[in-house]
């Protein structure tokens, strides 16, 4: 009875789950707008004359969202762990609003030539600096608003949950306004996506600050606040790590994919982007299984098991697409890359908690930012370069690198609840080693560590 009372989520952590969610997926609607209308929207705004100026600008674009990370995720996660995590929920979801105002009200290339990509690349930069701080702050405000039981890992999984209904109703979104305004279509959809990010930013006013987060400056050292700082250096190298292999599979899945539907298949916009947002909806399903996995299993157990796993289905899968090439057999590749490399969730809350409170932010998101931002900016050269020599064989390659590369950070991390065991074992493999390196941390080995040395 004590543990189904523990899983049960209180009025107060719904309300808050639910402003935090909707602006989420709101943030999301707006960002992944411009990614599933890109094959509409970057002709407008480009060169036509020279093909490598056009292929070149056209992978930037697409690039241009994550480029920025690594700048808004120092700015994010400092702002973040000074002035709190609703300050950072409130003003990205403003900034997003105001891209979306601006992105259709820009004038062709036609009309302003490179000013017009200039300004259309701006926004998308912008958009990319809003969503870093966005989607780790919403992660963070989860797992620091509920405490670590099952409940949790079913909480945070719902915020890829809810970028995912975002993006698949911001495919639907657009889908929809090209159908009934193929030329002019795309700019409806931008205009709703404003709307909707100004509501959200209101709606997170009535958010309140994590208790976690407004106690931790009264908080003496424990042994879980040391532990933390002790493998803060490896856990952070470990999360880079950890974050390499969704960029790639996103390229494939959203860009890669649409071109072969587009070109092979002559697959109208509309329908692929109505394809796509049902690629999104498979993932969401797989995530939401995930969570509930994790009541009985560890959750790193689970991403170990889905990524050895991976490197069985996603070989067939691109077999089958390259010798039957077909709608299905494309949609069938799209979804085992996406639900094969789906980050570190259901485990995002282990993640986040082992980290200390006081630079949380700042860790969490700058590994996410500085990984993703160098990822997506290589990721459409590299797939493009070695597909001229591999063709699709190469995107396997790199998805199966990153993969290995994946479980291998998993397996360094070591999340909050293996701490002190992990500490144990590293004292009974060397000890001196050990007992130098605590006291060169702490200026001395703690008295609340001593017991495990």
């Amino acid at each position: 009875m004590n543990q189904k009372m523990k899983d049960k989520f209180s009025y107060d952590e719904i309300k808050s789950m639910i402003i935090v969610l909707a602006g989420n997926f709101l943030e999301y609607f707006d960002l992944m707008l411009f990614t599933h209308l890109s094959f509409v929207i970057t002709p407008i705004f480009l060169p036509k004359t020279d093909p490598i100026v056009t292929k070149f600008l056209t992978i930037l674009a697409f690039s241009s969202t994550f480029i920025i990370k690594p700048f808004g995720a120092y700015f994010w996660g400092m702002i973040g762990d000074k002035y709190g995590r609703v300050t950072v929920l409130t003003y990205t979801t403003l900034i997003m609003a105001g891209t979306c105002l601006v992105i259709p009200n820009i004038p062709t290339y036609a009309q302003w030539g490179f000013y017009a990509t200039f300004l259309m690349m701006l926004c998308r930069t912008l958009q990319g600096f809003s969503s870093t701080g966005e989607s780790k702050c919403a992660e963070i405000y989860i797992a620091e608003t509920l405490p670590l039981t099952s409940k949790v890992f079913l909480a945070s999984v719902l915020i890829p949950i809810t970028c995912d209904l975002g993006g698949f109703f911001a495919s639907l979104m657009g889908s929809l306004c090209l159908s009934f305004l193929p030329q002019d279509g795309w700019k409806v959809a931008f205009y709703i996506g404003a709307v909707i990010a100004v509501c959200a930013t209101f709606a997170r006013l009535y958010l309140t600050e994590p208790e976690e987060f407004t106690t931790s400056q009264k908080t003496f050292d424990t042994e879980e606040t040391l532990l933390q700082r002790y493998f803060e250096k490896r856990n952070f190298m470990a999360l880079l790590g950890m974050n390499v292999i969704c960029p790639t599979a996103f390229y494939f899945a959203f860009s890669v994919c649409s071109d072969m539907m587009s070109d092979r298949l002559r697959m109208s916009p509309s329908s692929i982007l109505f394809s796509n947002g049902f690629v999104m909806f498979a993932e969401i399903i797989f995530l939401y299984i995930c969570a509930r996995f994790t009541i009985k299993h560890h959750p790193f157990k689970i991403l170990k098991i889905r990524t050895w796993t991976s490197f069985v289905l996603m070989p067939l899968s691109f077999l089958w697409m390259i010798t039957n090439t077909s709608h299905l057999s494309i949609f069938v590749a799209q979804v085992i890359a996406i639900i094969s490399t789906a980050s570190f969730d259901p485990a995002a809350p282990l993640v986040i908690k082992s980290f200390h409170v006081s630079n949380r932010f700042s860790q969490y998101s700058k590994a996410a930012g500085i990984t993703k931002a160098l990822m997506y900016l290589s990721t459409g050269y590299l797939t493009h370069y070695f597909s001229e020599i591999f063709g699709v064989w190469a995107v396997l390659g790199l998805l199966m690198f990153f993969s290995g590369f994946f479980l291998i950070s998993l397996n360094l991390f070591v999340p909050i609840d293996e701490m002190r065991k992990t500490l144990i074992n590293l004292v009974e493999m060397n000890k001196e080693k050990t007992k130098k390196k605590l006291a060169q941390k702490f200026d001395g080995i703690p008295d609340v560590l001593e017991q495990n040395i």
